[in-house]
């Protein structure tokens, strides 16, 4: 168990890092040579494209990076990163050197306990402003630039977190090293005309390597264990028995779990591997007869339980001669071994699955002398034997069962399960009979929907669960790797193995985000705003890796913007509350968005690293009396910001923050506080204004009036929705006058009315072309479709005046606030609420999938400020 967990730490490390790194792409082409550099005594090779966006992205998206960040070390390179992407998005020489090209990090040990790192990186540009901006991140001072281009080797230290970085340049690669050892050797390796992949098996273990992973691993095994001594206690590294070879691992990243998948190939025979390809697969589901309390297992495959013993070679001829027929023989099915997280006196089983249970038995009573003088006992109608031979399963099958010294044993079903101790084993009796084991366990379960059913081998921990055993086996120096296996909520880890052809072994690595708490709710992830907000959360989209990000106000008027995983990005002071909507738009038509929006006094376009566009904000000549409209007639990005202020005027601005030339602002009667409305008709534009006093201005793209309407929708109205006509005048608008009755006419019609007075919002667009209207009453949603209606839901509690529509591929559901019970729901035009509904919150949500992982979130705020992202069933 512990050869194999030491390993899967190293993966887990490693595929951790490559996430943060992914996306393979060796079709790049480059003019210099990236593979050059790397030693041929690398341990670990990764190789992806475009680094900074897809750091980005892992820190937008991995509940993991929370707990990551706790070492100085992963944050400081958060910091750094996060200054190289602020760079590559105002800075179009240095995005265009660093967009699409490929890295290399390599990893190997440069003697005694030391591991380094090695960063090999060709940009598009080698020239001007590129490599300053490479110098200036990296904190290489003026001095050393021309030392560096002249083809030395400078030193830096880009955070006080990091180790100080060896850098050179070669040919057009940038070559960065955590030590001056490993410079030295990569710079000697720069020089062999014989590079890293002239090795033949890592050449054909690259070629194994999937197309559609999201990057490649490449970790050569030997080299790999030898490196477990950084971290590592000696007797753990020592006792690992594995082939010379190389691993080749597709990795895929998700929001909350680490998975690898891919072959080994061995430089030879190697007797685990060799009874793997005998002994086939078969479904590892022991988890039946395992008590909940086991936080690690192994589970493997025996099909034929004589020719297990001769493969893995353990038992000499005489014990498997002599033990095996009444000991091991009648096995068929799975065999596991199994632990609790006790750091001391740790509690283990053994279970062996058999297609003769009574013949089982019959042949473990043999060992009893006379075949009658085993002690037994009987625990809930079960009978508990002792087994008199001493050591028999660890002379058989290895150190791994050296506590069965004198075992217990009972037969449950078709499984013979045997412990150390009778305590230990009325545990896993009353765990049988009970139902309290890890097949009943949520926590374990949601990680074994997520892992292959198959395996010739299956091992398997619960990470948070089992950290006081791995605590044994690693270092003193490796305390923050200790509290990141907590704080970081692992959950479910797993290695699983398989006989593949040409001797080769699939292998499928996993690690699982889950608190070790299993959760009640459906909690995707909170965080704690410094003072409540009521206004709805804002869905914007990162440009950069395209996922969805929250951008909430709190009480002071203070915006935040939440990553896809809750994580704060940035925030940033407004003098009042967000009106209306908040749009995004590319003022500089690359591809890059800004957030657009307005307050009372200005109109705001910020970045998406939280700064100010350059001519914002925007000082209103009076206060706004309506949100901002933003208009593209065109369709070419030429946007325009039309506001309504309180003079009565109606102004027009470009994104560059300045006024619109050729706009004649005119002046209403009384100031608008509806967002103004844009129409194309006919390939002509019309903007409509609806006055204060309910009056319709029609204007043209100069502010000049283009047609007149008499309707009139009175004082004080809404606007609700405007439908345009086939010509302009048979366009519909519906409102909701001062009294909350709902109106609709055509611009040359006369009103007419659809509800009696309350609170109403839009539903859903019927056959016939009318909307449904939905209508708060009290405890009560109610719909109106023309002259019917009826009751949606009675909730036995006050609703809030404020309702959402939400179209799903399912149908429309409409969200409502529950505030005197601090809960959100949902319904469905049946008066329906969704399974796992409804959600503490306060506020109006959002629903979107924030991380892009195909599930909706659902995102609201609490009472007391905690913005929360609920998973959708």
């Amino acid at each position: 168990m512990r050869r194999v967990l030491s390993i899967f730490l190293l993966l887990a490390v490693i595929g951790g890092t490559a996430w943060t790194l992914m996306r393979w792409n060796r079709g790049t082409t480059l003019t210099a040579d990236p593979w050059k550099p790397i030693p041929g005594r690398a341990a670990i090779i990764l190789e992806v494209p475009d680094a900074l966006v897809t750091w980005d992205r892992f820190t937008h998206t991995s509940q993991f990076w929370s707990g990551l960040e706790r070492i100085p070390a992963m944050r400081a390179i958060g910091r750094s990163i996060a200054q190289a992407m602020e760079r590559a998005e105002n800075d179009a020489a240095f995005r265009g050197s660093v967009d699409g090209t490929t890295i290399l990090v390599a990893v190997m040990r440069t003697g005694g306990e030391q591991a380094d790192a090695l960063l090999t990186y060709a940009p598009r540009s080698m020239d001007g402003a590129p490599v300053r901006t490479f110098t200036e991140l990296l904190h290489i001072d003026e001095a050393a630039i021309g030392t560096l281009l002249g083809g030395n080797t400078v030193q830096c230290r880009p955070d006080p977190a990091l180790p100080a970085l060896s850098v050179a340049v070669r040919d057009g690669v940038w070559i960065i090293a955590t030590s001056t050892a490993l410079m030295d050797e990569a710079l000697l390796q720069e020089k062999n005309p014989r590079a890293i992949d002239s090795d033949t098996l890592l050449r054909e273990a690259s070629r194994t390597l999937g197309a559609g992973a999201d990057a490649h691993l490449l970790v050569h095994l030997e080299r790999a264990r030898d490196l477990l001594h950084t971290w590592c206690l000696a007797p753990w590294v020592d006792a690992l028995d594995v082939p010379g070879g190389w691993a080749a691992l597709d990795l895929r990243a998700r929001p909350d779990a680490f998975l690898l998948s891919g072959l080994v190939l061995p430089a030879g025979a190697h007797p685990s591997f060799i009874s793997l390809e005998h002994q086939g697969t078969g479904r590892n589901d022991l988890g039946r007869w395992l008590p909940a309390e086991v936080a690690a297992w192994d589970v493997r495959q025996v099909d034929d339980a004589e020719r297990l013993l001769t493969d893995i070679g353990i038992a000499s001829d005489s014990t498997a001669t002599t033990l095996g027929p009444q000991l091991f023989h009648w096995v068929h099915g799975s065999m596991a071994i199994a632990r609790d997280s006790s750091a001391t006196d740790a509690r283990t089983w053994a279970l062996f699955q058999t297609g003769d249970p009574e013949g089982a038995a019959n042949e473990l009573r043999r060992t009893c002398p006379d075949g009658i003088h085993c002690d037994t006992l009987t625990h809930r109608g079960v009978r508990m034997t002792l087994l008199p031979v001493a050591n028999a399963y660890e002379r058989l099958l290895g150190p791994a069962y050296a506590a069965f010294q004198h075992p217990w044993w009972c037969v449950l079903n078709d499984v013979v399960v045997f412990a150390p101790t009778t305590e230990t084993l009325r545990t896993a009796i009353d765990a049988w009979y009970d139902g309290l084991t890890l097949a009943e366990d949520a926590r374990t379960n949601a990680w074994t929907q997520r892992i292959a059913s198959t395996a010739g081998r299956t091992m398997r921990w619960d990470v948070a669960r089992y950290a006081p055993r791995l605590a044994d086996g690693l270092k003193d120096r490796s305390d923050a790797l200790k509290d990141t296996l907590l704080r970081s909520n692992c959950g479910g880890a797993s290695v699983q193995l398989s006989p593949a052809q040409h001797g080769r072994i699939h292998v499928a690595i996993g690690l699982e985000h889950a608190p070790v708490a299993q959760r009640h709710t459906a909690v995707h992830w909170t965080t704690p705003l410094p003072t409540p907000a009521t206004r709805r959360p804002d869905i914007v989209r990162n440009h950069t890796n395209g996922t969805r990000e929250v951008l909430v106000q709190d009480a002071t008027h203070r915006i935040h913007l939440l990553g896809s995983a809750g994580r704060p990005q940035w925030s940033y002071q407004l003098d009042g509350p967000i009106l209306g909507e908040v749009h995004q738009v590319d003022r500089f038509r690359n591809g890059k968005l800004q957030l657009l929006f307005n307050t009372a006094d200005r109109i705001y376009l910020i970045d998406r690293t939280g700064k100010d566009v350059g001519g914002y904000p925007v000082k209103l000549p009076a206060r706004a009396t309506a949100p901002i409209a933003v208009f593209d007639y065109d369709g070419t990005k030429d946007h325009r910001i039309i506001v309504p202020v309180a003079d009565g005027r109606v102004l027009n601005y470009g994104l560059d923050g300045a006024p619109t030339n050729g706009w004649e602002a005119p002046r209403i009667n009384t100031p608008s506080s509806n967002t103004v409305r844009h129409l194309r008709i006919s390939n002509k534009d019309y903007i409509l204004v609806v006055n204060g006093n309910g009056g319709i201005d029609i204007l043209d793209r100069r502010g000049g009036v283009r047609e007149r309407t008499d309707l009139s929708l009175g004082d004080s109205a809404r606007l609700m929705h405007v439908a345009p006509g086939i010509e302009l005048m048979s366009t519909r608008l519906l409102w909701s006058d001062s009294t909350g009755v709902v109106r609709e006419a055509a611009l040359n019609g006369r009103p007419r009315a659809l509800t009696t007075t309350g609170h109403h919002f839009l539903g859903r667009l019927s056959d016939d072309g009318a909307y449904g209207i939905i209508r708060i009453a009290g405890d009560s949603l109610t719909v109106l479709n023309g002259s019917e209606r009826h009751t949606l839901r009675t909730f036995g509690t006050p609703l809030s005046p404020e309702v959402h529509r939400y179209d799903f591929s399912s149908g429309v559901r409409y969200g409502v606030i529950e505030p005197e019970r601090e809960l959100v729901t949902m319904v469905d035009e049946g008066g329906q609420e969704p399974a796992g509904l409804p959600l503490r919150g306060a506020t109006a949500f959002s629903i979107a999938d924030l991380d892009l992982d195909g599930i909706l979130e659902l995102v609201t705020i609490t009472a007391d400020g905690h913005v929360v992202a609920y998973h959708l069933p």
